[in-house]
């Protein structure tokens, strides 16, 4: 479980690397990662993860906005938030 869910294009990593980075050394706990671990699939993953996370952030650029991933992980995190 992590505190922070951040969405974003996989094109975007370095770009979201000092995001990061800043939000860790402030203690928070982050899932951002495309990495799968062993018997879990990727939609399993992400809905888990997603909603165990206290917060989540989409980071909104050219290549995010055509991301089918990251329009569904903000309609689940949007959806989260209103309960």
């Amino acid at each position: 479980m992590s505190d922070i869910f951040i969405s974003y294009a996989s094109q975007d990593r370095e770009r979201i690397l000092p995001i990061v980075h800043a939000l860790e050394k402030t203690g928070w706990s982050i899932f951002w990662d495309r990495t799968i671990p062993p018997g879990e699939t990727w939609r399993q993953l992400i809905g888990s993860e997603i909603q165990s996370a206290r917060c989540v952030i989409v980071v909104w650029t050219a290549a995010s906005i055509d991301s089918r991933w990251v329009q569904e992980e903000a309609e689940i995190g949007s959806r989260k938030c209103m309960g």
